[in-house]
């Protein structure tokens, strides 16, 4: 599960329906190092995010070429329904949890016309900084502000979610960011996602849909192996550190602050939604098609009662980790509550 409902966060569309690249708005951000390629327009999603020219984010390519245009028009959310018709474009983006669709209590997307799907409005920005704020999602009943910094060590997201309805509604920020998984990492036995979790912690399976994700656990590290198969993980008792590294060590390191003695969507304040290539669509999630090897590191806010008026944030950083030195061990990821 995704949140708390039946669908998960990772997947593809639809194939392309049209052949000419359509110009997006996008926002640059920039230090010496860091590149990041914000996309207002598109859930004010970061498209792209390279460290010293290295892509770090997995974009898809049959919706978005390498220079940031669409290779097909922007569907109208309002007329997307299922995973079947889901644009997933990729990049790092923030949702709402938990996630469902039996009743208004739930976020029913992806898709959906406010937060995935939706264009945010800039309200200020600079050479390394933008907030975006979205519309008022009339099911869920709170507007999201999306703030992103980029510094000399790494990307910052806060995501805030205002319950601007007339009713307490309970509702989780939810960042999610889909990372590629190389070839090259299948089988390498430094490669993987590694997760920060507190003492006697295990994962639990959310998902299994196609082969088993296997884990190891040692040293207060759950490591996820790149796997050819499909399927969730969520971790209880995530300290707030989840670290995606490629056969050569490349990588990216997600810290954010965890509360053990509060309540989180599946009970995991950290899930990995991994996926491969598959010939057929997912039936069980009303026709997912997952054509990509991609990995996705999220983090949760406490799942709060908001008051009409009150907000929940949720503030992840995200360091480019460089390859691995000469003497080669894998990465014992510490993090704290």
């Amino acid at each position: 599960m995704a949140g708390s409902g039946p669908g998960p966060a990772g997947g593809q569309e639809a194939p392309p329906t049209a052949s000419a690249s359509v110009p997006l708005e996008t926002v640059e951000l920039a230090t010496a190092d860091l590149h990041a390629v914000v996309v207002p327009e598109l859930g004010a999603r970061v498209i792209s995010l390279t460290h010293r020219g290295v892509p770090l984010l997995w974009h898809n390519p049959d919706l978005i070429d390498d220079e940031f245009a669409a290779r097909v028009p922007r569907a109208d959310p309002r007329t997307l329904d299922g995973f079947a018709t889901w644009q997933n474009w990729g990049g790092d983006k923030s949702w709402v949890a938990p996630q469902g669709w039996a009743d208004d209590d739930e976020w029913h997307g992806p898709p959906d016309p406010t937060f995935d799907g939706g264009a945010f409005e800039v309200t200020s920005r600079s050479d390394s900084a933008i907030t975006m704020r979205s519309n008022l999602d009339p099911v869920s009943g709170v507007r999201m502000t999306r703030s992103v910094t980029v510094t000399a060590h790494g990307m910052h997201v806060t995501t805030m979610l205002r319950n601007e309805s007339s009713s307490p509604r309970h509702w989780a920020a939810w960042e999610v960011a889909q990372l590629p998984v190389h070839e090259t990492d299948l089988g390498s036995p430094h490669a993987g996602v590694f997760v920060g979790v507190r003492a006697g912690s295990e994962p639990v399976h959310l998902m299994r849909l196609r082969g088993g994700l296997t884990t190891s656990t040692a040293s207060n590290v759950t490591r996820v192996p790149f796997q050819r198969a499909v399927g969730k993980l969520g971790f209880p008792g995530s300290t707030g550190v989840m670290e995606l590294r490629h056969a050569e060590g490349v990588g990216l390191r997600l810290a954010f602050r965890t509360h053990p003695y509060e309540r989180y969507p599946d009970d995991s304040p950290a899930q990995l939604w991994m996926q491969t290539p598959l010939d057929e669509p997912l039936d069980e999630l009303g026709g997912l098609a997952s054509t990509a090897a991609l990995v996705e590191l999220e983090a949760m806010s406490p799942l709060r009662r908001l008051e009409p008026g009150a907000s929940v944030a949720l503030s992840c950083d995200w360091t480019p980790i460089p390859p691995w030195p000469s003497e080669t061990t894998s990465p014992t990821p510490e993090g704290g509550d």
